[in-house]
């Protein structure tokens, strides 16, 4: 028993730790990497880096630079050979790819991350830029704030908003497995010097082929069931009010639950069809004027709505058909419940010739502090 004891003292000695350590003052942190395709067709490659303060009573500091290689692994070795110690990206960071890669497409550039087990991927966003991705970040800063405390935060609320639905790393490598759904993403763009907000870049398969502007966004985001904790719709509503400012109506679909139906049904020719309905509980955030919202004009205001939105989730299909995007699954819904079907589609070219009936139902259950 003695002899045990001094065994395993012996090799508690012989220990040298953690051998996977890494200590903070020997990283750089990243908020967010941008990749473009530059002109000699090289991978090019912008990171953000987050400089720890030498005195703990200084701020943090931020440095942008910039790498070129063949493929996104050879880039980025050459970045770590130009800064200071190694990169370590933050698990709530973003990665923006250039129009110029989104339509060379992603599933090369994405690949990597799930090669290396130390780059986080669960709630890294993927975020397009209209032009140049290395522009936006070279911004460095916007206010206050460094390039990536804004763009993290800038997604994020317009996730809130229901403009963006809530993808990340993980879940647009799923859909590119998968050939039955495809997927939209947050598009951004630089307007001289302020970052602003495109709407949806839409995918087919992992190439970018169109997008929506941000009132079509927060549709698309209900249509598939999702939503933040706001949805606003403000349209005009002709109550024959002489007034004519009180026929713009503001109303937000985000506080109640969405009811959506969802059903996709085959013809004996093959055909596909899909019922797309939503039924939105609403609350009238602004009613300007004179004149209070009268209780009897609240019938006028559903069915308007209702209309109005009906009519826009027709124009928001046919510009996901446009672009060949599948962004609610039709293509899972037939491999799940219509194989045979599905394996007589070229989907690529059938998915167009489906035929939508949309529909949007809106109901006013809160006229919020009007009375």
């Amino acid at each position: 028993m003695i002899g045990l004891s001094v065994l395993i003292t012996l090799s508690s000695l012989s220990l040298t730790g953690c051998w996977d350590r890494e200590y903070l003052k020997d990283l750089h942190l990243a908020y967010g990497v941008g990749f473009d395709i530059s002109e000699n067709g090289m991978i090019k490659e912008t990171v953000e880096l987050i400089i720890p303060p030498e005195v703990e009573q200084k701020s943090t500091t931020s440095e942008i630079h910039t790498s070129y290689g063949h493929n996104l692994r050879s880039s980025s070795n050459q970045m770590r050979n130009r800064v200071r110690g190694n990169i370590r990206f933050l698990k709530n960071g973003f990665q923006l790819l250039g129009k110029s890669v989104a339509e060379q497409g992603l599933y090369s550039n994405l690949d990597v991350n799930f090669r290396d087990p130390s780059n986080p991927t669960s709630n890294v966003r993927v975020i397009i830029a209209e032009g140049s991705a290395s522009d936006i970040l070279e911004q460095k800063t916007v206010g206050e704030l460094k390039i990536g405390e804004f763009i993290t935060q800038k997604i994020e609320s317009l996730e809130e908003m229901s403009l963006f639905p809530k993808e990340t790393l993980d879940t647009v490598f799923r859909f590119l497995k998968d050939p039955g759904q495809d997927f939209a993403l947050p598009y951004i763009a630089l307007d001289k010097d302020e970052i602003i907000t495109r709407g949806l870049a839409l995918f087919h398969d992992q190439y970018y082929s169109g997008m929506l502007n941000p009132d079509q966004s927060i549709l698309l985001v209900l249509l598939k069931g999702q939503k933040g904790k706001n949805a606003r719709f403000t349209k005009k509503i002709d109550l024959g009010y002489p007034d004519h400012i009180q026929e713009y109506i503001t109303i937000n679909a985000g506080f109640k639950k969405v009811k959506r139906k969802f059903k996709v049904s085959v013809s004996a020719d093959g055909s596909v069809e899909v019922d797309l309905e939503l039924k939105l509980q609403a609350v009238v955030e602004e009613f300007p004027g004179k004149h209070l919202l009268k209780e009897e004009d609240l019938q006028k205001v559903n069915q308007a709505f209702s209309e109005i939105l009906t009519k826009e989730a027709e124009l928001v299909v046919k510009e996901v058909q446009k672009a060949n995007c599948d962004i609610f699954g039709v293509g899972r819904k037939l491999i799940a419940y219509h194989h045979n079907v599905w394996r007589d589609k070229n989907w690529s070219k059938d998915y167009r010739k489906v035929q939508f009936h949309p529909k949007v139902e809106v109901k006013i259950v809160d006229t919020g502090i009007i009375e």
